[in-house]
């Protein structure tokens, strides 16, 4: 399918699937994948249009919303786990981000832990287009430096890999700000701490400063029960997490098919002030599940505002983030 894009390699919100052989780069490009991601489907649900309206259905006296991120699961289209939602596009339409994640990824009863910091910004004087030439997105520059609680941010190539006439294509568009740390304590001198403030610093190559804190919330920690099993066709999930501190929840379910370490977003749910969500039977019929072995479900809580300092707007983004990864029975 034309128009697949997928950041930094990357493809929450395509969720990769962590494998505990990893060696460490591996692992890190999973964070920075997913947390990439999810950091689409933060701002794709604040004041963007969907790909398709949000849902109101009746689900056992309940009203659950949804949004149902991938309409084809054919083979053709997630064949390397490339998110075709059209949720990275987004990222067109802003000009600067920035973004602090926490994030846990849960996989047979045992969980890692990352902490990552990142920075974008888009010259929208360079776009870049697909061979039919519908855009793609734009190049990157590094207009000054940046710092997060301090520590001076480290500039890498951004990197995109898209589908473009049915063959997948690697680029650079320009580099990066990033912070990357493993709770093991391996990567960069910085790390994300829960309920407390990341300063944040960007100083540009001619003007003043800019400062200011990013907020961040209460970790968010999840569970998820499957009851029933796909043969039988009455598989569902229950799905509980810590109190919500009053903040609407994105719960975001996800399918890995056999040997890929990529997942295909298929539907977003929106939960607010409850820490309980059942998802019947009839999304998990709906998903063809054998073509799949596993499942990934997302917890996200997230901030998200626009810092304006003179002629700098910037996107915010602070996000807590718990993947579970689950073999489908």
């Amino acid at each position: 399918m034309e128009g697949e894009f997928l950041i930094e390699g990357k493809s929450l919100l395509s969720l990769i699937i962590i494998v505990y052989n990893f060696n460490l780069t591996k692992m890190k490009n999973f964070i920075i994948n997913t947390t990439l991601i999810i950091i689409a489907v933060i701002i794709y649900g604040c004041d963007k249009p969907a790909p398709t309206e949000l849902i109101n259905d009746v689900s056992d006296g309940e009203q659950l919303e949804y949004e149902i991120l991938t309409n084809d699961l054919n083979e053709n289209n997630v064949s390397r786990g490339t998110d075709t939602s059209g949720i990275m596009q987004d990222f067109k339409g802003l000009r600067n981000i920035i973004s602090v994640s926490g994030i846990k990824i849960t996989n047979q009863n045992h969980t890692v832990e990352f902490c990552l910091a990142q920075g974008f910004f888009f010259d929208w004087t360079q776009p870049v287009y697909y061979s039919n030439e519908r855009l793609l997105g734009y190049k990157t520059i590094i207009p000054g430096i940046m710092k997060f609680d301090n520590n001076l941010a480290r500039i890498v190539p951004y990197k995109v890999r898209f589908r473009d006439r049915g063959e997948f294509q690697d680029s650079v568009l320009g580099n990066k700000f990033i912070l990357y740390r493993s709770k093991s304590g391996v990567g960069d001198p910085f790390w994300f701490e829960y309920g407390s403030p990341v300063s944040f610093e960007f100083q540009p190559v001619s003007g003043e400063p800019v400062t200011f804190d990013i907020p961040t919330l209460k970790e968010i920690t999840g569970t998820v029960q499957l009851r029933g099993n796909s043969s039988d066709k009455n598989l569902e999930a229950v799905l509980e997490w810590n109190e919500t501190e009053g903040k609407r929840v994105w719960l975001v379910l996800g399918v890995i098919r056999p040997g890929q370490m990529s997942s295909l977003p298929v539907y977003r749910f929106g939960v607010k002030d409850r820490n309980k969500l059942i998802i019947p039977k009839r999304f998990f019929n709906e998903l063809q599940l054998q073509n799949f072995n596993k499942l990934v479900f997302t917890f996200i809580r997230s901030i998200e505002k626009m810092e304006r300092h003179g002629e700098i707007n910037l996107f915010v983004s602070s996000q807590n983030i718990h993947s579970i990864v689950i073999d489908i029975p």
